[in-house]
């Protein structure tokens, strides 16, 4: 039996070019027996959405998966398989107070209450820009694990590229950093923010339109101490984002934050990054969370190309994407990147063989 395992992840490999292990299709067996939604397999299972979708696949040629109405099922080989196996039904033990982060966002209510009632008529997210809005919680949640790690007040903090959270502006309404400033290519967001701004009177924050593909002035390298950002997973989107952020750090003990995924990233992918962190950039990984970030279901999602490759047509009703919530910090010696990113790889900073959901 151990050998189907075997074959399917092989399979799986050689048809999406994303390795895979015995390990990957035991936990979609596992999220199978607990869930017939092939999106909560992909939240349960850990796996990016064209990995788990070439495994269901394969274990429905095997005849141990089966698709009614939509939904998934283990045939009565599937049941024999896992019982045979030993492979355990997936269970969440996830804390319900804080949903999971350790960080409750109701333990500064007001900040809740005004981020809430202030955003809501926020942009919604468009695919051009592969926006995806995380829920207000996150948000916050955001903003607190930040005081919780002295990276909020009386810092210097710079938001690249991921204000379709409206991270940037959650910080600036808090009125505890130095300074904030609010990158994006999105005219909506920018605008947004500056308009929230000019009513609060909020001076010492300012959004710009930038494209990240760019450069940053020199003005800007070396004049924060916190950057945060949520970028494509992409290694051309890692150097435009992740490293230009580390490029624009003052120094030692300067931090970065940001969201990387397993839905559109596999754990070679995440060998990749930390490598290059550890390694390039001379940063240390200092908090990975898990499943940290939720992202509310996006409109535009049947024209992704995860909706395309599913083995079903039913689009996600519940939270499935979500991302861990990474924080890096500068060692002695560290060195980002601030290269030009050529325009024709622009698709190339939202899509690859792991990434899906653009």
């Amino acid at each position: 039996m151990q050998q189907i395992l075997e074959k399917v992840a092989k399979e799986a490999t050689e048809k999406t070019n994303i390795k895979l292990y015995s390990r990957s299709v035991e936990r979609v067996l596992a999220a199978l027996q607990v869930t017939s939604d092939f999106w909560k397999v992909v939240d349960f299972a850990d796996q990016p959405v064209p990995a788990a979708s070439e495994i269901i696949k394969e274990l429905m040629e095997e005849g141990i998966v089966k698709i009614e109405n939509d939904e998934l099922y283990l045939t009565e080989k599937g049941l024999e398989l896992v019982k045979e196996l030993g492979i355990p039904p997936y269970i969440d033990y996830t804390c319900q107070a804080c949903e999971g982060r350790g960080i409750p966002f109701y333990a500064n209510r007001d900040w809740y209450r005004t981020f809430v009632q202030l955003t809501k008529n926020r942009p919604k997210p468009v695919q051009e820009y592969d926006q995806g809005s995380v829920t207000p919680e996150t948000t916050v949640s955001r903003v607190l694990f930040l005081d919780s790690r002295e990276d909020l007040r009386d810092k210097d903090i710079l938001v690249m590229g991921a204000e379709d959270d409206l991270t940037g502006l959650a910080v600036a309404l808090t009125g505890l950093p130095r300074r904030v400033l609010i990158l994006d290519i999105d005219e909506r967001a920018i605008d947004f923010d500056n308009r929230i701004f000019q009513e609060l009177g909020i001076e010492n924050a300012e959004a710009r339109v930038f494209d990240l593909r760019n450069p940053f002035p020199e003005e800007w390298i070396g004049a924060f101490d916190v950057f945060i950002t949520d970028p494509p997973e992409t290694v051309k989107a890692f150097k435009a984002f992740i490293a230009r952020g580390i490029a624009a750090l003052k120094g030692e003990g300067s931090a970065g934050y940001f969201g990387l995924t397993l839905r559109d990233s596999s754990i070679n992918r995440w060998q990749q990054f930390q490598r290059a962190l550890l390694n390039d950039y001379g940063m240390v990984i200092t908090d990975i969370i898990q499943d940290f970030n939720a992202y509310m279901n996006w409109e535009y999602h049947e024209k992704t190309r995860a909706a395309q490759i599913a083995p079903v047509r039913k689009s996600p009703t519940d939270i499935w994407y979500r991302s861990a919530w990474y924080r890096i910090e500068a060692l002695p010696g560290f060195k980002g990147e601030n290269i030009q990113i050529k325009d024709e790889v622009f698709r190339e900073l939202y899509l690859d063989e792991e990434g899906s959901t653009t």
